[in-house]
């Protein structure tokens, strides 16, 4: 059977200090992340049967300070900021060539994280900056060389391959500071180089995604103190109602969402105002993180299988009309999801959603369609178009 795109999203939320390990004083930890992509938008099967192409790489910015405390001490908690922590990409399913694809159509790629926890000691800030650069070039040499090695029956990255990365990319790294530093620097990182605190290779596999839906994640160092990373990879297929049947599914047939009736509404109704698309948008690209959310709280799917419901009744008539306690449980509900989530972009989208809702209290679904369809998703649709006016 043929894989499925999934909808990837990366969250690494925090790092816990159990020790901070510099003695007399407080610790200045920096956090270097490389993400990294094997699918099938960039890797091919050739008629070898061996992986061909290069991996999809997403470097992230900063190295002394890119964390919001630099001043650690044992039992604080860290947050990751966004720019260094959260990653969402497709996951496209490798494809076989013919006739090898009438036994096996495609197989599973995989995607994972690289994260490097330093300690900031006597480095320059130069010295620092092309550490990590030496990091990203090392990290995407190394993934598209294991990629050259796979071959359709042999997938598996062992140990022994990643303990072999992980010395290449200590190795470039450590060169790259030197190279970078004048030799009176050399000899004051020396007398105290930067402490590599952990280093750490997440790695996920298409078909265990497929099957999971979020797998939680982390790493402890107990290495120059004691400090430990966390996160979790949520995995959706692409459609936003697809992905909610799914999670719903498990609930019962009462929860369940009727597919079928709202293809034929994307099909039909949709067509007639083209913009409405920008608001379903908002749902794809927020897919992963609110699947999350809700896959922790069987109260809040229940209500989310409610309103989805109540969403797919108004849109199918024309004449159709939301009551204002529907429109309060829907407020509610986006208020839910952006006091739960870790992503900025959620937060945002959830309080335009809630303000679009706001305005279309007493609208029948045409003319809520209308307005939707000529107002792009914005922070304040209000001052942007004329809500739909009450109908008497």
């Amino acid at each position: 059977m043929a894989r499925s795109t999934l909808n990837v999203q990366f969250d690494l939320t925090h790092i816990k200090c159990h020790d901070e390990g510099d003695g007399w004083g407080s610790a200045e930890p920096y956090l270097w992340t490389v993400f990294f992509l094997v699918d099938g938008s960039t890797i091919s099967v050739n008629s070898g049967l061996t992986l061909s192409g290069n991996a999809t790489m997403h470097f992230t910015p900063g190295s002394h300070g890119n964390l919001p405390n630099d001043d650690v001490d044992a039992g604080e908690t860290v947050t990751i900021p966004a720019a260094i922590g959260e990653w969402q990409t497709l996951m496209k399913p490798i494809p076989v060539p013919p006739p090898f694809d009438a036994v096996q159509p495609d197989v599973g790629g995989v995607v994972g994280v690289v994260c490097v926890l330093m300690e900031e000691d006597n480095v320059s800030d130069s010295g620092a900056a092309a550490g990590h650069t030496a990091l990203n070039n090392a990290v995407r040499t190394a993934v598209n060389q294991i990629v050259a090695t796979r071959t359709l029956t042999n997938q598996e990255v062992t140990e022994g391959e990643l303990a072999q990365f992980e010395t290449t990319i200590q190795n470039a790294v450590s060169n790259a500071v030197q190279n970078e530093q004048n030799f009176f620097e050399n000899l004051w990182s020396w007398i105290n180089p930067d402490d590599t605190i952990g280093f750490q290779v997440f790695l996920f596999k298409h078909d265990d995604l497929a099957s999971k839906g979020t797998i939680a994640f982390s790493r402890r160092w107990k290495n120059e103190g004691d400090w430990e990373i966390f996160g979790n990879v949520t995995a959706t297929v692409t459609c936003p109602a697809n992905a909610l049947d799914n999670l719903l599914s498990p609930l019962g047939a009462r929860s369940s969402l009727d597919l079928d009736r709202m293809r034929k509404i994307r099909d039909g109704r949709f067509r007639a105002f083209p913009g409405v698309e920008k608001w379903w948008g908002l749902a794809e690209r927020n897919l992963p993180e609110a699947i999350r959310i809700l896959s922790e709280d069987e109260q809040l799917r229940g209500r989310a299988a409610e309103l989805a419901k109540v969403a797919t009744d108004f849109v199918e008539r024309p004449d159709a009309s939301i009551s204002a306690d529907q429109l309060k449980q829907l407020d509610a509900f986006f208020g839910t999801l952006a006091e739960r989530s870790t992503s900025r972009r959620l937060r945002i989208d959830a309080s335009r959603a809630q303000e679009a809702a706001r305005l279309l209290t007493r609208g029948r679904s045409d003319g809520v369609l209308k307005f939707l369809a000529t107002t792009p998703p914005a922070r304040h649709p209000a001052e942007r178009v004329t809500p739909p006016q009450p109908e008497r």
